[in-house]
Order: C-alpha cells, then structure tokens, then sequence
C-alpha cells in the first residue's frame, strides 16, 4: 500500500513541473529575446561611434569638406555591412563654442564634431512589448581641427 501511495505522489508532482515550465518559460523566452536584441543595438551603437570617430578624424585635417566627411562615414558602414537610413550631421565650433559655417572656414583648435543618426530597426518586436519599429541611435565624436 504504501509502495503505491509513493507512485500517485510521483505522478502529481510530474504534473506540476509541466505547470512550472509552462510559467517559467515565457519568461525565459523575453529575457533571452530581450538580451539578443540589446546586443544588437549596442553592437550598432557601437560601429555609429567608430564612424563619427573616422569622419571626426577626416574632418580635422586641414583642406577637407563635408562630402569628405560624409563619404569616409559612408564606407565605413557599408564596409561592416550596416544597411543605409543614416543621417550625417558635421559641425564646427570654435574654441569658445561660437558655430562655424562649416569644414571651409575651420581653423586650427577648432572643434570639429561628427553625429551619425541611425534607425535601429527592431527584429523581435511582436514578442518584446513596447519594443516595437524603429529606435533611434546616435554616435557622436569631437576632433580638434589641425
């Protein structure tokens, strides 16, 4: 008798740790999909900033344009195989923070600051709730002008 009492005991407890599985892993499924898709974005964030850092450095050289800028942005980029839909904005400061016009009228000491934009486009958004579309990503880097 008791032999058998053990085995309905087996049984039922087989029964609940389905139940806690089924409770457990929904949540499992969003921390796991969550980590993915943060890591895509700080990986993203990461090649913006390693692009405004190389159009930063371009653009403090002297005898450089903006195209000069937004094209050095533009391949590294594409070369790391980041799709299009960014925007490139260069400013140029002087030393006291008064603007410039722009990469032309730069001289030595000035600041010369590179923003890439970005629209991180959201792959897992169904399961993530308000983690829908698109998130937008700046990378920024300030060169002092040579």
């Amino acid at each position: 008798m008791r032999i058998w009492s053990r085995r309905k005991a087996a049984r039922a407890r087989s029964g609940q740790a389905v139940v806690e599985f089924a409770l457990v892993l929904p949540v499992f499924v969003l921390l796991v999909f969550g980590a993915i898709e943060f890591g895509r974005a700080y990986y993203d964030l990461h090649l913006l900033t390693n692009a405004a850092r190389e159009g930063a450095r371009r653009g403090s050289l002297p005898n450089q344009l903006e195209a000069d800028v937004e094209d050095v942005v533009q391949d590294f980029l594409e070369s790391v195989g980041l799709s299009g839909g960014w925007s490139t904005t260069i400013t140029v400061t002087d030393a006291g923070g008064t603007p410039r016009s722009g990469l032309s009228e730069a001289q030595e000491g000035d600041h010369v600051s590179v923003t890439v934009n970005y629209s991180f486009q959201v792959l897992t958004g169904s399961l993530l709730p308000g983690f829908t579309g698109t998130v937008q990503l700046r990378g920024r880097c300030v060169f002092r002008h040579e």
